[in-house]
């Protein structure tokens, strides 16, 4: 949609290209790549005038592991997008704020299956821009816990996709890193992108605008998670500078898909 544009008025090339790249990745690209069969389990469009707090949950304090706390006030809908703000202000004793929300639990919870959000990274180095899920719930701390980041990016172009798993050695769980970074071949601050997952009790498949990036085995991970999308303020992103401040990753939707029972 182009906004500001009376019924019946001409689009620029600019517009109707980007018109026309929203309805590729909205209805071409967006989806599971396979042939199997699946039905849509979760979605959300943040199509309201905030986040939906019955369905979402917001860390709301500091961070120990990252230079940014992170609150409710920095996960703001508008028009038909969740922006998950950073700003540099003193709050929770660190000098940066930015936002990390999550699906409740009792709203929805999948193991395996098409996980998909399409976002926009926040136009400035010193940020991780992420979509992913973790099994650490209930004190699970054990060879049963992992974390699956289906992108951890980075501005301009990285993206970093991951499996933290567990492993049992001598007797001692110890937890090991399967990751892997991909450079796109463009700005991905620059327009929005899809970043998909395919999830099966084998395999961890990463797909990007509907491309297969990387594949590697699920290992442990096979336990029932929730969508989840934050940002981070953290040196492995990059530089931070004061150019980051009020930067914002963009989230258009996030997507779950699961595959139909046989026979249906």
């Amino acid at each position: 949609m182009v906004s500001g544009k009376a019924p019946g008025a001409t689009l620029t090339r600019g517009e109707a290209t980007s018109v026309l790249k929203d309805f590729v990745q909205t209805i071409v690209e967006s989806g599971p790549p396979t042939d199997a069969e699946w039905e849509l389990a979760f979605q959300d469009e943040f199509d309201g005038e905030s986040l939906n707090w019955d369905v979402w949950e917001s860390q709301n304090g500091p961070s120990g592991h990252i230079l940014s706390s992170r609150w409710p006030e920095n996960a703001e809908v508008r028009d038909g997008t969740l922006r998950l703000i950073t700003r540099k202000e003193q709050k929770g004793g660190q000098d940066w704020t930015s936002a990390s929300v999550w699906v409740k639990r009792d709203v929805f919870m999948q193991a395996f299956g098409y996980w998909e959000c399409r976002y926009r990274y926040a136009a400035a180095p010193g940020l991780n821009n992420a979509w992913w899920m973790n099994a650490f719930y209930d004190n699970n701390d054990g060879p049963r816990a992992f974390e699956i980041d289906i992108n951890e990016g980075h501005y301009p172009n990285y993206i970093n996709s991951t499996l933290h798993y567990r492993e049992v050695t001598d007797g001692e769980v110890k937890t090991i890193s399967d990751s892997k970074r991909y450079v796109a071949k463009e700005y991905l601050s620059a327009d929005f992108h899809v970043y998909g997952l395919e999830w099966t009790p084998e395999d961890l498949v990463y797909y990007l605008d509907g491309e297969e990036i990387e594949r590697k085995p699920s290992r442990n991970a096979q336990l029932p998670v929730y969508p989840w999308v934050s940002t981070a303020v953290l040196a492995w992103g990059g530089p931070i500078t004061d150019r980051l401040d009020g930067k914002s990753m963009d989230v258009d939707w996030v997507r779950v898909w699961k595959k139909k029972p046989a026979g249906e």
